[in-house]
């Protein structure tokens, strides 16, 4: 009855609460995002597909399945979860069983020989009960640091998308700004022809031949440069999807057919809820706030139950005519005087959670501004595409009127090869901003955490 009597006092006592209260965030975020109102549907978590480009959302799925980083960080999970179920485990008695058996001979000079033989089972169970809450509150520090673990490969893969996406549209833009080249070499070579047409018939001078030539090495060395660039973009894209750059390759989709989602302004702050690093940071609270409920219930006495039986026999082999043994503790222990090594470890605690408020606002405020930059980088890139496709309209223009002039003789060389490096210049620049244009949006999609339904399926 006294067993009894003390485990209902234990558990009577260990509905009240001695902890401190959990460290929250007072940080208000705005409503919305900077700019205009739009509708914003395309904010999915296969944001990739709204680009239409096939051959793109194979390599993501490629990467998904191969890229070494993300197979690193989905056993970091697995490492997690197995972490979990440890803690989990301390709920639960610990239950323990051995046996054994023996027998020996002595023997001793002018005596009998004496046998001793023995033979014992016995069962322990003990099991500590979590009267300050320490058991919990560390099951629930496993399970934010799961959750937290989750958040980290949720951020690589995000982060994996986005590269992949980009370094694609890198090598599209470098194949195209290749085709270009090319294509500008051959004008080159062409006006090269009527250079020389008209230097035969004496109508220019040597030094024009010449200056339109060095124009037609130039490019020449820019298609080289660029045939470079490209396999140096391939090679890279091969890596993250997990391919060896030797044999890689791949069916490009066209680079001028890519749609280009329109994502403006006006969306819900909730949506940067999404992030991982908001996430892994609002985990990383939740795990300090445990770690303070677990350094403070060690202030406290602990409690555990244990009990024990047993059966033995002096026969070998055998619980023949056994002995029994059964036993019942209710154990407690406290520490009387540590010079106050114990408060200062929730102290520390408490200063560390204090800290990880401060590191969840800051992920805010970060998000808030990325979020707003990237949005005004979209805006800011879409305007200067649409100056680039006019400049390179009227170079074109220019050029065809200055190859016309030139070939009558109303229009010296200088005005020619001016127009001229005009036009390559500026269809080249046209591939370039269209690639920035890509990159921005794919900037954006990250910043905003990938979209409305994020990826990860944590510890709830």
């Amino acid at each position: 009855m006294r067993y009894i009597y003390m485990i209902t006092v234990v558990i009577f006592f260990g509905g009240c609460s001695i902890h401190p209260d959990a460290l929250q965030s007072s940080f208000k975020p705005p409503k919305e995002f900077s700019l205009a109102t739009s509708n914003n549907s395309n904010i999915t978590k296969v944001w990739w597909q709204n680009f239409n480009a096939p051959t793109l959302n194979l390599l993501i799925e490629q990467a998904l399945k191969n890229n070494p980083d993300i197979l690193i960080a989905y056993e970091n999970i697995e490492q997690a979860r197995l972490s979990l179920g440890i803690s989990k485990s301390s709920y639960w008695p610990q239950i323990s069983a051995s046996a054994g058996t023996s027998g020996s001979q002595t023997q001793v000079p002018s005596a009998d020989t004496r046998n001793s033989e023995s033979t014992s089972a016995s069962l322990r169970i003990s099991y500590e009960i979590d009267l300050w809450g320490k058991i919990a509150a560390n099951n629930e520090q496993a399970k934010a640091r799961f959750n937290a673990t989750i958040y980290d490969t949720d951020a690589a893969v995000l982060s994996l998308y986005a590269s992949v996406a980009q370094s694609y549209f890198s090598l599209l833009s470098i194949n195209e700004r290749l085709k270009i080249a090319k294509d500008n070499l051959n004008i080159s070579s062409q006006l090269m022809q009527i250079v020389e047409a008209k230097y035969k018939s004496g109508s220019v001078s040597l030094l024009d031949v010449s200056r339109q030539k060095s124009s037609l090495l130039s490019q020449h060395s820019n298609v080289d440069s660029l045939t470079l660039q490209a396999a140096q973009a391939k090679n890279a894209l091969a890596v993250l999807t997990g391919s060896a750059p030797q044999g890689f390759d791949t069916v490009l989709d066209s680079f001028w057919d890519l749609s280009i989602p329109t994502v403006e302004a006006g969306l819900p702050s909730e949506l940067l809820l999404n992030r991982p690093d908001i996430a892994r940071a609002r985990a990383n609270l939740d795990a300090s706030n445990a770690a303070v409920k677990s350094a403070n219930a060690d202030r406290f006495p602990s409690f555990s139950l244990s009990g024990s039986g047993g059966l033995s026999s002096d026969t070998l082999l055998s619980l023949k005519d056994p002995t029994s043994v059964l036993s019942l503790a209710l154990n407690a222990a406290y520490t009387i005087f540590d010079a106050g090594r114990l408060k200062d470890l929730t102290d520390a605690e408490i200063s560390k959670a204090k800290a990880a408020v401060q590191s969840y606002n800051k992920s805010i405020l970060t998000a808030l501004q990325e979020s707003d930059d990237a949005l005004l980088n979209v805006a800011h890139q879409t305007s200067q595409e649409s100056l680039q496709k006019q400049i390179a309209e009227e170079s074109l223009r220019s050029l065809d009127i200055a190859s016309i002039q030139y070939k009558h003789g109303s229009a010296d060389l200088t005005t020619l090869l001016d127009a001229q490096n005009k036009y390559f210049s500026s269809r080249d620049s046209l591939a370039a901003q269209r690639l920035n244009h890509l990159n921005a949006v794919v900037t954006l999609y990250k910043v905003l955490g990938g979209g409305w339904d994020g990826y990860s399926n944590a510890a709830k």
